[in-house]
């Protein structure tokens, strides 16, 4: 009896803590602190509660008459939502981005994001500065980052 109303009152001071943060506008916040319920067990294939994941994908640009491929490798945090019984996405740790193909050179200036489908998407806007033969190129390419519920991406 004791038990359950000390996780009670944890659950309670970690919902509270978390509406806290939210109300103050903490932009990243991790859900690893407050207790999961119906979680599935680690084997190999099933769901974790929480993990990091990357994943590289590629979108093609022109640059004067040239096309030329960019590889995205996204490394992003999922979590398992229990509302929805499958992982989600969590955040995006980092988004870095290079030149494949082609002689020119490659310089990321930025990145940014939308969260749409309900959590289970991240479409990412990779910025940069294309250089090749003297002749410089500002490019801004999309790739789409997709949740599966096991917690991989696709």
């Amino acid at each position: 009896m004791r038990g359950k109303v000390v996780g009670r009152v944890v659950k309670g001071v970690l919902a509270t803590l978390f509406a806290t943060i939210v109300a103050l506008g903490g932009e990243h916040v991790s859900f690893a602190l407050i207790p999961q319920q119906n979680v599935v067990k680690l084997k190999a294939g099933n769901i974790t509660p929480q993990s990091v994941v990357s994943k590289t994908k590629s979108a093609s640009f022109k640059a004067g008459q040239t096309t030329q491929t960019l590889s995205i490798t996204g490394t992003f945090e999922t979590q398992y939502s229990d509302v929805h019984k499958r992982q989600m996405f969590a955040g995006i740790k980092s988004i870095n981005s290079k030149v494949t193909s082609g002689i020119g050179s490659w310089k990321q200036t930025g990145y940014e994001y939308q969260l749409i489908d309900g959590g289970r998407t991240y479409v990412i806007y990779v910025s940069g500065t294309y250089t090749i033969g003297g002749q410089s190129y500002s490019v801004t390419v999309s790739v789409e980052f997709y949740c599966n519920a096991d917690g991989s991406v696709g």
